[in-house]
């Protein structure tokens, strides 16, 4: 399985397709609006974590 490095690789269908059904099965599980906002900040935390930690890191070296 590819994992998808950087934005200029991802495709924005896809990842709108992802997202919608991710969506749908957290409401269909029974997941509040509150809840999956929450997931989403705790998913941006990671993304900027990340971000910070290969700041300055040649792009090879921090797609390994």
């Amino acid at each position: 399985m590819q994992t998808i490095r950087d934005e200029s690789s991802a495709k924005p269908r896809a990842l709108s397709i992802l997202a919608r059904s991710l969506f749908r099965q957290m409401r269909e599980q029974g997941y509040s609006s509150e809840q999956i906002v929450g997931l989403s900040s705790e998913l941006l935390a990671l993304v900027s974590s990340d971000l910070r930690a290969n700041q300055g890191r040649p792009a090879l070296e921090a797609a390994e």
